[in-house]
């Protein structure tokens, strides 16, 4: 390489000599033309072939010093970097379907919240001799968006797919953060846990784990076998099948429906207008039966017009743990319509349940008190069971009564731009005996939220949203809690009849 580089940079350096050599040349060949002598014409010729030689290779020479331009540049900005982040996954999503049969999808959600409330749940010290009790402020009645005023990640999902229509396929949602980490914590895994607490450290969860299978009968029956998330609801667990409009999940969400069953169900298409899912399972968030008794459930979906959609939830069965003869059971019709309006569209989702007593109940703190427990003034630590009630494992209380629970949701979701949508929500969840949320009380909320897709970054989502909880009870935490030599250390002095929360996410999908 040294030695090619000294040539050319001789070759530059005769550039002017060849010049001069070639003026001189033509000169001789004028004057060789009058000459008769044949050595002297054949020196010229030679000397002319010489001269168009390095003519030729200082052209080379010259040609090599021009910098070329890469067909396909590197990436200089974020916005490139992850639009060429994204194209990798793509052609690599396709790879595996083509070769395989395997379809893979997945999103990061990362949030900041804020609770105007300053909730500061059970005071403590996160590291030292306290490291593991319990502490900071945390939003009341919300299924993943729990942690207040900080940020989050919110959630991890990695979905893996093989679908075979004449033979065994499988599905899994894996599930990393906060998501994860409530899943878990509404979840009985195994029946060797000798109790079970409303609390998890776990940030990892197999959320959907299943096997399929299609019956060839008629137009085939679509079977799942295996862990699967649950058919109630007008929302879903997953962020990036465009199924939330908004970022936290609503009331009916957290309070009123399953999240998981683990069983068997089954799906028949009639037509296009008309499918059926039934199915068997351990029961409500149970990886293990803790009964012994299954539990079923149906769908009924339904599209009587183009822009109409009917869908018709049930489920019944035994929920209470190691009792067969209470059965918990719910409704819940949700239906959709797309209006004439370009990008408008309507949802509306009511929801009623009842169980069987005796039930067990973890009460709710309020500065107003609680039914289940005994009157604050008497100076007993919270709760000491009321008269009627007794204690249960876990510190929960058990009612010997019958409990139900209804809500309604309606969501407004418009389309402005395919760039940025519009979400507004408001619900109604009446709680008549507090088996819910741990306090008889009427909830509402209020939830605007804006979505925009980031141009030229397939995938990027960002969202901003606000939401209003009210009760007509004082369930919402306040910052300043009762001390340490008090009855009700860790709880907060002063409770509120409502909170405000803003959140920001950034979430990616491919």
């Amino acid at each position: 390489m040294r030695f090619e580089s000294r040539k050319r940079l001789a070759l530059k350096a005769m550039a002017p000599a060849m010049l001069g050599m070639t003026l001189t040349c033509g000169a001789v060949a004028a004057w060789a033309a009058d000459s008769s002598s044949p050595d002297l014409q054949t020196e010229v010729n030679e000397l002319q072939q010489e001269v168009q030689q390095l003519k030729g290779e200082l052209g080379q020479i010259k040609a090599q010093q021009v910098v070329e331009v890469p067909a396909n540049p590197p990436p200089q900005t974020i916005g490139q970097h992850v639009g060429q982040v994204g194209k990798d996954l793509s052609d690599l999503k396709t790879d595996l379907s083509t070769n395989l049969g395997i379809q893979v999808h997945g999103l990061v959600d990362t949030s900041y919240g804020y609770n105007t409330n300053q909730p500061n749940t059970n005071g403590g010290s996160k590291g030292g001799l306290n490291c593991c009790s319990s502490g900071g402020s945390l939003n009341q009645y919300r299924a993943f968006d729990v942690n207040a005023n900080g940020f989050e990640l919110e959630q991890f999902n990695l979905h893996i797919a093989r679908t075979d229509t004449g033979g065994v396929g499988f599905v899994t949602d894996l599930n990393f953060g906060q998501v994860a980490n409530s899943i878990a914590a509404s979840t009985r895994y195994s029946n060797s846990s000798l109790s079970l607490t409303a609390t998890s450290s776990s940030f990892f969860d197999p959320t959907q784990a299943y096997l399929t299978y299609t019956v060839p009968v008629g137009e085939g029956i679509n079977l799942e076998l295996g862990r699967f998330v649950t058919l109630l609801g007008a929302e879903v667990i997953p962020v990036y099948n465009n199924q939330n409009f908004n970022e936290s999940r609503g009331l009916l969400f957290t309070l009123g429906e399953p999240l998981t069953h683990t069983g068997l169900r089954g799906t028949y298409a009639f037509n296009s207008n008309v499918s059926l899912t039934l199915g068997i399972n351990n029961g409500w968030d149970d990886v293990a039966d803790n009964n012994d008794q299954p539990t079923v459930e149906g769908e009924l979906s339904l599209n009587p017009t183009s822009t109409t959609t009917l869908v018709l939830n049930g489920i019944y069965g035994a929920e209470q743990i190691d009792r067969g003869n209470t059965q918990r059971w719910a409704i819940d019709p949700i239906a959709t319509w797309h209006t004439p309006i370009t990008g408008l569209q309507l949802i509306g989702e009511y929801l009623f349940a009842e169980e069987g007593g005796p039930v067990s109940i973890v009460p709710q703190y309020s500065e107003q008190g609680n039914m289940f427990c005994e009157s604050q003034a008497s100076g007993t630590p919270f709760c000491t069971p009321a008269p009627g009630y007794t204690s249960g494992p876990n510190n929960t209380i058990t009612t010997p009564n019958s409990v139900m629970w209804t809500g309604a949701a309606g969501y407004v979701v418009y389309d402005w731009t395919p760039q940025i949508e519009f979400a507004l929500r408001g619900e109604w969840f009446r709680d008549s005996d507090g088996a819910r949320s741990g306090l008889r009380q009427t909830l509402g909320e209020f939830t605007g939220t804006i979505n925009y897709k980031v141009p030229k970054v397939t995938g990027l989502l960002a969202r901003l949203e606000y939401r209003l909880d009210q009760s007509n009870e004082k369930p919402f935490f306040g910052n300043e809690v009762f001390p340490s030599t008090s009855n009700y250390a860790g709880l907060p002095t002063h409770t509120y009849a409502g909170q405000d929360t803003f959140m920001a996410d950034a979430i990616y999908s491919f």
